[in-house]
């Protein structure tokens, strides 16, 4: 059951996201309720910041998949659940209103975090 919610929010988003990511929505849509299945993410928060963590994961999961690397390695998992406390800490110190540039900072945070993963978890590795 809880699978079909998650497909529908992502359903229910796609009219919101960026062209950019909306094109990549057919492979999120099979791998999103796996990652979402395995990440917890929090019940009862505001839906700007609910948009926000979305935003987020989705852009690291595209930029993984650009870069040949599956969202799903056991290494990546857990970083999600740090991607989403820092956007959820991020959100209360900011507190942004629908107005701001929120969701734009999402996205280059997702971006630049699976860059980070990447290199934490396997080119790191190869320098030494």
């Amino acid at each position: 059951m809880g699978e079909n919610k998650n497909e529908v929010y992502l359903t229910e988003i796609q009219s919101k996201l960026p062209s950019h990511l909306y094109v990549h929505v057919p492979k999120l849509v099979s791998l999103f309720p796996q990652i979402e299945a395995l990440v917890t993410l929090p019940k009862g928060i505001p839906d700007l910041l609910r948009k926000g963590i979305y935003f987020a994961l989705l852009q690291s999961v595209v930029r993984l998949l650009e870069r040949n690397t599956d969202p799903l390695l056991p290494e990546i998992l857990p970083e999600y659940g740090e991607l989403i406390r820092s956007v959820s800490e991020t959100y209360s110190l900011l507190n942004p209103d629908r107005e701001s540039n929120w969701l734009e900072e999402c996205i280059q945070y997702g971006d630049k975090s699976a860059y980070h993963w990447e290199w934490k978890h396997f080119d790191s590795r190869e320098l030494f």
